[in-house]
């Protein structure tokens, strides 16, 4: 049995919310679908997919209601000690994760209709990853997040990073890439400079050691095995620990890093004004915005985020 779980209020296009139902009506074999109204309905919502004995789990909304159903699988555990296979599918707005998994993320309507013939092909769980979540406290309006991949720094500015397709194989795609690696290093280099303004500083402390104080063009935490643009990092030592990278705002570190993306991986070897390694919790303290799975938020009045490796989640690849 799938289930899929789908907010309306996502979609807010003319018949969006209809194709997605219209996909389901016509597609689906061995499906239970629950539309919920507000973040209340997931609790019961996930109930009643345990009661059917479910499989597997689409979400098809965005970060927002992804992250309100894995805090509500980890912190509630609806399904016992069952890990349900999930796949997030979500509009261009906020797609970074089901890009990550290999959805086009250009036809929400066509991801979906993959899903549902992988199912009925009983393939849809032939590829599966299972990766730590990573929990974000401190978040004004919402308190605490879920998710794979957080980012700030100067690099918060250029949205459309965040935005765009990821994973796209080919030779207009490489230069397509090249060409925004080369813009965004060249507004970057231009604009390094040192600052004593606190509030274009970042604080740094990583597992409890010593805290940082810097500007930072970057800083990514994530599981997942690459930031945008799709550069690689290297291999994780521990399955349970987040990726950690922080680019200082000067024009050796930006220079440094601009070669890594034109590579499409960072390496081992140690880059001037960069941190690379792995860690299990990180405290931030800042005034500027971040970005948790592709869409914006911000700190509270604190300014702090307390960062954690969370419990592990498995994830259903399209690819």
């Amino acid at each position: 049995m799938l289930a899929i779980l789908s907010s309306p209020d996502s979609f807010q296009k003319r018949n969006e919310m209809d194709k997605i139902r219209n996909v389901i009506k016509n597609e689906g074999s061995g499906v239970i679908h629950y539309e919920v109204k507000n973040f209340d309905d997931i609790g019961e919502a996930l109930t009643r997919f345990n009661q059917c004995g479910i499989t597997s789990l689409v979400i098809v909304g965005g970060q927002a209601i992804a992250s309100a159903t894995f805090e509500h699988i980890i912190e509630n555990k609806p399904f016992g000690d069952y890990d349900v296979p999930i796949s997030v599918l979500s509009g261009t707005a906020d797609s970074f994760t089901s890009q990550s998994f290999g959805a086009t993320s250009t036809n929400i309507t066509a991801d979906l209709a993959t899903i549902l013939k992988k199912h009925n092909a009983g393939t849809l769980l032939n590829h599966l990853v299972k990766l730590p979540l990573m929990k974000v406290e401190g978040v004004a309006g919402v308190g605490k997040l879920y998710g794979l991949y957080f980012c700030t720094g100067e690099i918060v500015e250029q949205k459309s990073l965040f935005e765009r397709i990821l994973h796209k194989s080919g030779l207009k795609q490489t230069i397509q890439n090249y060409t925004t690696i080369a813009s965004l290093l060249y507004k970057a280099y231009v604009g390094s400079k040192l600052s004593d303004n606190v509030d274009e500083m970042i604080r740094i402390n990583r597992n409890q050691r010593g805290a940082v104080v810097g500007r930072y063009f970057m800083v990514n935490i994530t599981s997942l095995s690459w930031i945008f643009l799709g550069t690689k990092f290297p291999p994780r030592k521990n399955a349970d620990t987040l990726h950690f990278l922080s680019v200082e705002n000067t024009k050796d570190a930006i220079m440094q890093t601009g070669k890594q993306l034109m590579k499409g991986a960072y390496g081992e070897a140690f880059l001037p004004g960069h941190t690379l390694t792995e860690i299990e919790h990180a405290r931030l303290v800042f005034h500027k915005n971040f970005v948790v799975d592709g869409r914006y938020y911000e700190t509270d009045e604190a300014g702090e985020l307390l960062i954690t490796a969370s419990e592990k989640i498995t994830f259903i690849r399209l690819d």
